[in-house]
């Protein structure tokens, strides 16, 4: 009886501990293939339409498992890189608005990564510029350039704000330019710290890679 009874408290132990664990983290078996599913869906994504469903996917995703800032850090990437996808949309006012609460809503996450966080802001307020340049451009791009250099330092091995940043700075007026990196050494660095990332779902890595491209 004894075995038995030490297999019956093993088992309820067991139980109890991963339920613990659920109750911590909001998580169940469900969500690393759930992520996969998404982050796969928004790896095709080409269009317009397509990066609009995969936010929804990741919507609903962070509606389940609220604790967890990656599926709406994901949401508010696809809608601003909607934006970029088509800058004449009657709709990009509302999508930025929304993706800017989404990544406001970010900072209070305890396990969030202000790097990313700070990099994706940025991003937003670049398609903000995209969007009117002759308004916004003069408005938000020394915001801009601080949100880039603040996740640089906040994460030298995130090679996200080292491209954008690189990219952004060479889309300025040679007079605006503070002069302080060289472009093509930012590229190269920034193709050496996307070479040392791996797969995960636990950051947003999936993005910004294809501004290596970008002459």
């Amino acid at each position: 009886m004894k075995p038995i009874f030490f297999i019956k408290t093993t088992i309820i132990f067991c139980m109890m501990f991963s339920s613990l664990v659920h109750a911590q983290t909001g998580r169940d078996a469900q969500y690393e293939d759930f992520m996969r599913l998404a982050l796969h869906r928004l790896d095709s994504a080409g269009t317009v339409d397509e990066l609009q469903q995969t936010g929804n996917l990741f919507e609903r995703m962070a509606e389940k498992y609220p604790q967890e800032w990656i599926p709406a850090y994901y949401v508010a990437y696809c809608g601003v890189n909607s934006v970029f996808y088509d800058l004449t949309s009657s709709r990009n006012e509302m999508i930025l608005s929304k993706a800017n609460e989404i990544i406001e809503s970010l900072y209070t996450f305890p396990n969030v990564d202000q790097s990313e966080v700070n990099t994706l802001k940025a991003y937003c307020l670049m398609a903000m510029i995209a969007m009117n340049p002759q308004v916004n451009g003069q408005k938000y791009f020394s915001e801009v350039i601080q949100l880039y250099e603040r996740a640089i330092a906040q994460d030298p091995e995130n090679p996200r704000p080292v491209i954008l940043l690189a990219d952004f700075e060479r889309r300025l007026p040679s007079f605006i330019r503070s002069g302080k990196r060289n472009p093509d050494e930012e590229k190269a660095k920034a193709a050496l710290l996307f070479e040392k990332e791996e797969p995960s779902i636990e950051k947003p890595i999936y993005w910004g890679k294809s501004f290596l491209e970008i002459e």
